[in-house]
């Protein structure tokens, strides 16, 4: 009984964090909320309006299609989400880490549960609504690959979030967490990955970037998977007669279902750690 009411009392903690959390988020939340409900109103209402813009032969292709921006969002809430958790508590001198109330790693915990139940909660509602339309348009051909497909995004928003944690444990203000893990994820990481194949083709896939890794969301869902995975594409030469010649430009697709789900596991594992060694040894 004595163990039962001591675990109750560390878990409490947690768990009032998460509600406080969820609480003080809740505008972002809001937020995302609507920009979630416009672009699926535009992706999978207003475009389909357009002739030149037909309606997908099948659920799974206009489902694939419609999660175009979820990458993006994902991206985007987790850096404004998860850019705080750590370094806000520093750069505010708050008191739940001047005062010890309450465990240091109980409240960073209870912070990022609270945070990561807004931002699964917006995924699950871009699905849920996109899986409405397609309902609307196919009628019920829901398949098992849109669940797979869901939970690649989940796992790509645990990574990202990790990754956006790593950064707020070192770094001394939320916006500028927000600003260079925005950059490096958005710009950074795309950079890298057309330096690498264009140099490299096929001979390195990108298995590095979180960006490419995301790509198992939307390829996940295609009928077969991707093979081969490493494409390329020619163009004739410019001017007449072909002048300057024929080149090509390649591109990877996807990792492996196997690699991409092990390299998600590793990189939250190794993001959590260092952010957690690094919090450690931050002093105020």
């Amino acid at each position: 009984m004595k163990r039962e009411k001591k675990a109750f009392q560390e878990i409490m903690p947690i768990i009032d964090t998460m509600f406080f959390e969820i609480k003080k988020q809740r505008k972002k939340f809001y937020f995302f909320f609507s920009i979630t409900i416009l672009v699926i109103i535009l992706v999978g209402y207003i475009l389909v309006l357009i002739p030149a813009n037909l309606l997908a032969d099948t659920y799974t292709e206009f489902f694939s299609s419609g999660l175009g921006f979820v990458d993006f969002i994902s991206l985007l809430s987790a850096c404004l989400f998860f850019s705080g958790i750590i370094c806000s508590e520093y750069n505010k001198r708050t008191g739940f880490i001047v005062f010890p109330k309450i465990n240091k790693y109980r409240l960073i915990i209870g912070k990022y549960l609270g945070n990561l139940i807004l931002v699964v909660s917006i995924i699950a509602i871009y699905y849920f609504l996109l899986g409405l339309l397609g309902f609307w348009y196919y009628g019920p051909a829901l398949t098992i690959r849109i669940f797979y497909s869901f939970g690649f995004a989940v796992l790509y928003v645990i990574m990202l979030s990790s990754f956006v944690t790593l950064f707020s444990s070192f770094m001394k203000s939320v916006n500028v967490t927000i600003i260079t893990t925005l950059i490096i994820l958005l710009m950074g990481f795309t950079i890298a990955d057309s330096i690498v194949t264009l140099f490299l083709k096929d001979a390195f896939e990108p298995l590095y970037s979180l960006a490419y890794l995301g790509n198992l969301i939307t390829s996940i869902l295609q009928i077969p998977f991707p093979d081969p995975r490493y494409v390329e594409f020619s163009f004739g030469g410019m001017g007449p007669g072909g002048i300057g010649g024929d080149f090509s430009i390649g591109t990877w697709l996807t990792p492996s279902i196997e690699m991409g789900l092990t390299l998600f596991i590793i990189y939250i594992v190794v993001f959590f750690l260092l952010a957690a060694y690094l919090f450690k040894r931050r002093q105020l």
